[in-house]
């Protein structure tokens, strides 16, 4: 699978562009991505996809983001999930998380899981946001909660879309890669080195996860300000 290159601009919003330009051949090009997975998945539904990256910076969340909207648009109850603990982004894509207490809500009992998940301004779309970063995200995405709460939206969405933090700078994609249907690389074009390529794709088929396939992101778009740490 290969995306197109998308408008530079600084804002999320401007780079929703299957939400904002549905008819460009930017849209398109997700639409397309999005009837490969379905393709893919023709003896076995991929219900939940998982979306990383070797590296920071490209464009994995709003590549994530886009290709949900995407699905939802084909009226399916679709639910984007920002597992990203340490340096979330579905709060800036999608400015009505801002205020969510969202995942970390829940799970620290401030708030229910449906209050937790956030339906966005795309009908048949929800997000579920982090909320605060916690201190400790190894510890929460190894613990049973979590889990259960994956089988819970599992249970209640048609899709699920999850964003990553990129496999070479932490673990946490490895972990949550044994959970998902299948699992989506993103490689950004002259950024990705083909070694760091190589080597998130060894980690991900140790963690069991069904490879649907690569996504050759030629854009320099990004997230601002990431950092990932070892905790």
């Amino acid at each position: 699978m290969r995306s197109k290159q998308f408008r530079d601009k600084s804002s999320g919003k401007n780079k929703l562009v299957v939400k904002y330009e549905p008819q460009s051949a930017y849209a398109e090009s997700f639409r397309y991505i999005r009837a490969n997975i379905d393709f893919a998945g023709i003896d076995e539904e991929y219900r939940s996809v998982m979306v990383t990256s070797p590296d920071p910076d490209s464009g994995k969340s709003l590549i994530s983001a886009n290709l949900a909207i995407s699905y939802a648009a084909l009226n399916v109850k679709t639910l984007l999930i920002d597992l990203d603990l340490r340096k979330p982004t579905s709060h800036k894509i999608f400015p009505e998380c801002y205020s969510s207490y969202g995942l970390m809500g829940y799970l620290k009992g401030v708030v229910k899981l449906e209050e937790a998940v956030v339906p966005s301004e795309v009908p048949n779309l929800s997000v579920l946001p982090v909320g605060i970063a916690p201190a400790d995200p190894a510890a929460i995405l190894s613990s049973e909660k979590i889990r259960q709460v994956y089988q819970e939206l599992y249970e209640e969405f048609d899709r699920i879309i999850i964003d990553t933090p990129p496999v070479m700078a932490v673990a946490d994609a490895q972990m949550i890669a044994s959970w998902v249907d299948g699992t989506i690389l993103i490689v950004r074009n002259n950024y990705t080195k083909q070694e760091n390529a190589k080597k998130a794709l060894q980690q991900l088929d140790k963690s069991g996860t069904k490879m649907i396939g690569t996504i050759f992101n030629n854009t320099n778009m990004k997230m601002s300000d990431y950092y990932y740490g070892n905790n």
